[in-house]
């Protein structure tokens, strides 16, 4: 890596639709990016294990959206939901997960925060309060990391 190039980070975003339908490009995404943030992974707790092995390249932090809903009954209709993070090997020693929720999470990678949100739908009975809720939390977050000295 030439010098000048230390510091420039390539991000991309990508929504997965699915680990099935989406890991194609996925895979291609990993070749190319440094940090990639995935929305609607669709995998449930105990499958999550299906990221790891999307590419030797990459540590991948994730988080669920469909346990709530499972817990309760099976699964009707399509799957949803799902963050991950996919950080480079890299950059993997410099990154720290800071928080992984239903809705958001937080990567601190030296001194920078990335924060990967997947908010709400607006058909939703109780959106404007989960909307809310999701953004307290993350300010909390964020909160608590200035009292942590690197």
């Amino acid at each position: 890596m030439a010098m000048a190039d230390k510091h420039r980070l390539m991000l991309a975003t990508y929504n997965l639709h699915g680990l099935n339908q989406g890991k194609p490009y996925l895979v291609s995404l990993c070749n190319e990016y440094d940090f990639i943030f995935v929305q609607e992974h669709w995998l449930a707790a105990f499958d999550l294990n299906c990221l790891d092995t999307v590419s030797n390249n990459m540590v991948c932090y994730a988080s669920y959206a469909l346990d709530d809903a499972i817990s309760t009954s099976c699964l009707k209709g399509r799957p949803f939901g799902g963050l991950a993070f996919f950080v480079n090997n890299r950059f993997a020693t410099s990154s720290r997960l800071v928080s992984a929720a239903n809705l958001y999470i937080i990567l601190q990678y030296e001194d920078m925060l990335f924060i990967h949100v997947y908010l709400p739908c607006k058909s939703s009975a109780h959106c404007g309060e989960e909307f809310a809720d999701c953004l307290a939390s993350i300010m909390h977050n964020i909160s608590e990391l200035q009292y942590i000295r690197w």
